[in-house]
């Protein structure tokens, strides 16, 4: 071997001895303040069972809607989860980020291309003859990753399709609080519906009995036109509560990809429902636990990577090359030559693209960094507010469902003394409206539970219970 190529090849290995000295900063997680404890103690019970409180202690569940206890609502759920366009399409955009990653990643392994010619000619003139030339060659060419910029580019690459996972991940997340919610809205019309329409009967039959005082003489017309109010207005509330249901469960089929056009739910009553205790961790759990926020970080791993790929663009690039080109293969009269090629190549002056470049970069690393601590921010607040939530809407609940008993026990005895003459028309009307008032608002308090319950599950990123 002579002395340049020699040298050629001892520059080649050199380069290749050097190809981790990469000039990049490894990714930091950005310093978080995150609260030692929840402000206060979710009070939360199942249906029909004591209060509790939560330990701290607790496993995650993916499949969260199922603490719930329908047998619908999980297959109401897994129909969502399997046909939501929207969640197709973020899968999708897993699958364009893997792809982008695998083309990112190919830059790093050398590229290998393989040449064949052949040529006949053949001379007219007197003893004329025919000659036949052909060539096959072989090139391979690599640069190398010197500086780590393309080890970044990569890595870059691949904390995007973690970013698009969890933004999938995300988009489920809140498909299934979606799904759960409209469910027990819908289950809560049902009840509404049918606290209504049980009322209208009972306002009916106040104003027959009004109308046959009203044929003996024993009362004026004006009490019955009051009666007849009265019960047009609870009439009236069944056509708005019937078009809110329908509206649920139409967005209930959209949340499952299907044409709402016949869709219906079989569950009739927020009645038999389980309503769960749910667990909760640290808050310092949501930084691993919150999609929104793995999604914001592995955004600032792949704009921390960018900075190293612009850094190392700085720096010269070295690029081997080596070829191989047969000729006379198919005469046999074959000869081989060979080449071995070393370069090096550095900017000298770009008008400040390269470093403007850099720059770019560690703005829009610095502005994902806010956007992190945001995310951390938002995530805490929600957790916090749905705690409260869920406690304040027990208390509430309970509340309420005295005073419907109270309500209805009210009617009863004011409707006896109007029968019995001993009452006027103005206090049972006055009892019947607050006892409708006091049944739906019952009603609507279990539903504060359920909501607040799935916006808690829905806070914390998921599921948990308790190990």
């Amino acid at each position: 071997m002579n002395t340049s190529l020699k040298s050629t090849v001892l520059g080649a290995v050199m380069a290749s001895l050097l190809a981790g000295c990469a000039v990049g900063t490894p990714y930091q997680r950005p310093d978080v303040a995150m609260p030692a404890q929840w402000d206060g103690v979710v009070a939360a019970k199942a249906s029909g069972s004591a209060a509790k409180d939560v330990a701290d202690s607790a496993t995650a569940t993916a499949d969260w809607w199922r603490q719930f206890g329908s047998a619908e609502l999980d297959q109401l759920m897994e129909r969502a989860l399997a046909a939501n366009h929207d969640l197709a399409a973020a899968t999708i955009r897993i699958r364009q980020a893997r792809a982008s990653a695998g083309i990112t990643d190919a830059g790093r392994l050398p590229t290998a291309d393989l040449s064949a010619s052949g040529t006949r000619s053949h001379s007219n003139q007197a003893g004329g003859s025919t000659s036949e030339q052909s060539q096959l060659g072989v090139s391979i060419a690599y640069e190398v990753d010197l500086w780590g910029g393309k080890a970044a580019q990569s890595q870059a690459a691949n904390a995007r399709v973690d970013a698009n996972t969890y933004d999938r991940d995300a988009v489920a997340l809140v498909l299934q609080a979606d799904v759960a919610a409209n469910y027990f809205q819908a289950l809560a019309l049902n009840d509404r519906l049918a606290i209504a329409r049980k009322n209208l009967e009972a306002a009916r039959s106040v104003l027959s009995l009004v109308e046959v005082r009203y044929n003996k003489g024993a009362t004026t017309g004006l009490e019955v036109a009051q009666q007849r109010t009265s019960v047009l207005n609870i009439e009236a509330q069944i056509p708005q509560l019937e078009q809110e249901l329908r509206a649920k469960q139409t967005a209930l089929a959209v949340l499952l990809g299907q044409a709402p056009q016949g869709f219906s739910i079989q569950g009739n009553s927020l009645a038999g429902m389980h309503l769960p205790a749910v667990a909760t961790e640290q808050p310092a759990s949501l930084l691993e636990r919150r999609p929104d926020i793995k999604r914001a970080e592995s955004r600032l791993v792949a704009a921390n990577a960018d900075i190293n790929a612009a850094r190392a663009a700085l720096y010269p690039h070295v690029r081997l090359s080596a070829s191989a080109v047969a000729s006379g293969i198919v005469t046999g009269g074959s000869n081989v030559v060979g080449s071995l090629l070393a370069s090096l190549t550095q900017s000298l002056f770009d008008g400040g693209r390269l470093r403007g470049q850099v720059d770019l970069s560690q703005a829009q690393r610095d502005e994902l960094v806010e956007q992190y601590l945001q995310s951390v921010l938002v995530s805490l607040k929600e957790v916090q507010d749905s705690l409260h939530a869920v406690t304040t809407a027990q208390a509430r609940q309970g509340l309420l469902t005295d005073a419907a008993s109270e309500a209805k026990e009210a009617f009863r005895i004011a409707n006896v003394r109007y029968q019995a003459g001993s009452q006027d028309l103005l206090t049972l009307l006055d009892s019947q409206r607050t006892q409708l008032q006091a049944e739906d608002s019952r009603v609507q308090a279990e539903l504060a539970r359920y909501t607040a319950t799935i916006n808690l599950y829905k806070s914390l990123g998921g599921g948990w219970k308790s190990a």
